[in-house]
């Protein structure tokens, strides 16, 4: 399989200390990656930095054959979500992701309209996003990181908010996009979260790697510190 995202000697400062210290990564294409460690340990700065979202330090981040911070400032066709966009209370959820939606032109309001009822909005397409709930905001995030069908997708903590049920259904949404090809980056302090999904499992603390493991059919126990 192809090389797609690769990470070398990568450092970020921020207020003196070391938020990602020597970070190396090489993640290939078609597979899903989980990332984990308690907060603080530099797993969302690190998704920002491949994002390019933040500048490092020092170091350099190749997603594709392309530098970002030299050929390309910003990583593309990828689905984002890192924190909390921030959606307009007074629309629906539709009208949102149509406004993000406006900044590439790639797809069309029965398209977007499609993706909402994917993560299982349907229903609501009527509601304005001051209505939802917690998890219905969280679906909403979803669905803005898969409208366009990136080839990538980097998800910091994708099922925060979501119910067991909502869990489950977001769990099969990105094993069929697993099965597609899509390379998957994602967080989650769930064990079974990384257990289902991930091909390889990285641990974070202090900014550095310090475990890798290659994950098999059998449950590794243990991966996740809480």
């Amino acid at each position: 399989m192809d090389l797609q995202i690769e990470v070398k000697e990568v450092s970020k400062e921020s207020r003196n200390s070391k938020v990602l210290d020597h970070i190396t990564l090489q993640l290939k294409k078609g597979k899903t990656y989980g990332f984990v460690g308690y907060n603080g340990s530099g797993k969302t700065m690190l998704f920002k930095a491949i994002c390019g979202l933040t500048r490092i330090t020092s170091g350099t981040i190749k997603v594709n054959g392309k530098f970002i911070g030299k050929d390309v400032d910003f990583i593309e066709n990828t689905g984002v979500i890192i924190e909390s966009p921030e959606f307009m209370n007074g629309l629906t959820g539709p009208e949102n992701l149509k406004l993000l939606a406006e900044i590439q032109n790639k797809i069309n309001e029965k398209e977007i309209l499609h993706y909402f009822q994917m993560v299982g909005l349907g229903g609501h397409e009527k509601k304005k996003v001051s209505k939802y709930s917690l998890g219905m905001k969280q679906r909403l995030r979803i669905a803005q990181a898969i409208m366009e069908d990136p080839e990538i997708l980097i998800l910091d903590e994708p099922f925060n908010g979501l119910d067991k049920r909502g869990v489950e259904e977001i769990h099969k949404l990105l094993l069929e996009y697993k099965i597609s090809g899509k390379t998957i980056l994602l967080t989650s302090h769930h064990e079974g979260d990384i257990e289902l999904l991930c091909d390889e499992v990285f641990e974070l603390d202090k900014g550095r790697i310090f475990n890798h493991k290659v994950l098999s059919n059998k449950k590794t126990k243990g991966v996740i510190k809480q």
